[in-house]
């Protein structure tokens, strides 16, 4: 029997893999395969996960919930705060012999929760998934659930050169990356929901739901996972996905109801319920919509105009996914709907954001501002152009792929002339 480690890096990281714990807590009963996600001895359940963070605050935050029985091998952390991916990769070459100890014969998934903007997250993790790359290569799929810059908002100075950083680790150590960024999430949370206030809780229960309804497909109706992404994946390199949840309701509102088929699917697959949001229009190389409920519906989805008007690269049909259980919340305030669904796209349109990023970048970067942090913690300057060329590389991939689907009507276009 299969099991998936999950590592949850950096304080998002650790803070959305304490929210994802708890509500695999509340679907412990429900689930078919728990060995997948636990270590099941004496009667007691133990989470296969590890939390690592450069400083303790978060993981004692994790620590002081009982919900959950982890092991105390389950926790690592340094003693100081990392604020840029040097310092970042610094503590996590001081503590990467220390942890990771979980390893099993039967592990085939890492399932890796951080945030790219942080010096932890970009560059401890950096550092684990390297180190996961020598010791497993290619026998065991990486999945990361990545918190990328928003376009306009930031709390770290320097999290462009963070994220910058980070591609190269993107794209050489993982499978698979779906992408989130905050600023996304908080509008896609005030579209569904008449909150007052949204916080982070919020957020963390948004990729919260969306990773536990992708490893449900293994926990509730024993699929293959490995198949779920390789649909997904057409390229080694393009490889993120921009997912869509919906949908979510208030427990005090009495007037929600369910959708019916149709505008569920018109709902969840709305540009502006992206979780990720690029300002041109989608253009899907692969999609699949993950449907969750307790019944299953063989039919579901296979006539429905949405799903067969979107605007794909390869002329293919949506992938539909059917996960059988039943839906749990753990923020109190939020209702536990019959259904949910998520949209995952391998969306082209991706590179506009990848495009402003590098903008962004070289931005700061040609006045060499703040480049002395990184210096100081022992960081090679030529690590930024060597960063910034795999940054150029992924762009190029997506470009390409762009101009090759387009070229016969290029072509078509110029005989005309």
């Amino acid at each position: 029997m299969s099991s998936a480690l999950h590592i949850h890096i950096g304080g998002a990281g650790v803070m959305i893999g304490d929210m994802l714990w708890k509500l695999y807590e509340k679907e412990y009963n429900e689930a078919t395969q728990n060995n997948y996600i636990y270590e099941e001895v004496d009667g007691n359940h133990y989470p296969l996960a590890v939390f690592i963070d450069s400083d303790d605050r978060m993981i004692h935050e994790v620590q002081r919930d009982k919900t959950v029985k982890f092991r105390k091998h389950s926790f690592l952390h340094g003693k100081e705060d990392a604020s840029n991916y040097a310092r970042g990769w610094n503590v996590g070459r001081e503590l990467r012999d220390q942890g990771l100890d979980q390893t099993m014969d039967r592990l085939d998934e890492f399932v890796v929760t951080y945030s790219i903007i942080g010096g932890a997250g970009s560059g401890f993790g950096y550092e684990i998934m390297h180190n996961l790359s020598i010791d497993f290569g290619e026998k065991v799929n990486k999945k990361g659930f990545i918190i990328f810059p928003s376009s306009e908002m930031s709390n770290n100075v320097v999290g462009l050169y963070n994220a910058v950083l980070s591609i190269d680790t993107m794209t050489r150590y993982f499978d698979c990356i779906t992408v989130f960024d905050n600023q996304s999430m908080y509008n896609a949370i005030d579209h569904q929901l008449d909150l007052d206030f949204v916080d982070y809780q919020h957020l963390n229960n948004l990729v919260a739901q969306i990773i536990s309804s992708y490893t449900g497909l293994r926990r509730f109706s024993s699929y293959d996972n490995s198949k779920f992404i390789s649909h997904l994946c057409p390229y080694p390199m393009v490889h993120f996905l921009i997912p869509s949840y919906g949908q979510m309701t208030l427990i005090n509102n009495y007037t929600r109801r369910e959708l019916e088929q149709g505008q569920f699917i018109k709902y969840v697959t709305k540009k502006d319920q992206k979780l990720y949001q690029c300002p041109q229009n989608p253009y899907h190389l692969s999609t699949t919509l993950l449907f969750r409920q307790k019944e299953l519906d063989c039919f579901y989805g296979k006539q429905d105009l949405t799903l067969k008007n979107l605007d794909h690269c390869f002329g293919q049909r949506t992938n539909i996914i059917q996960c059988k259980s039943s839906n749990y919340q753990v923020l109190p305030e939020l209702a536990s709907m019959k259904q949910t669904g998520t949209f995952f796209s391998n969306d082209a349109s991706i590179v506009s954001r990848l495009n402003l990023l590098n903008h962004q970048f070289h931005k700061v970067y040609s006045k060499r501002a703040f480049v002395h942090w990184y210096v100081g913690d022992g960081l090679e300057e030529k690590i930024f152009c060597e960063s910034f060329t795999e940054l150029d590389k992924l762009i190029y991939s997506y470009e390409d792929l762009l101009i090759l689907v387009n070229e016969p009507n290029e072509i078509y276009s110029n005989d005309e002339l």
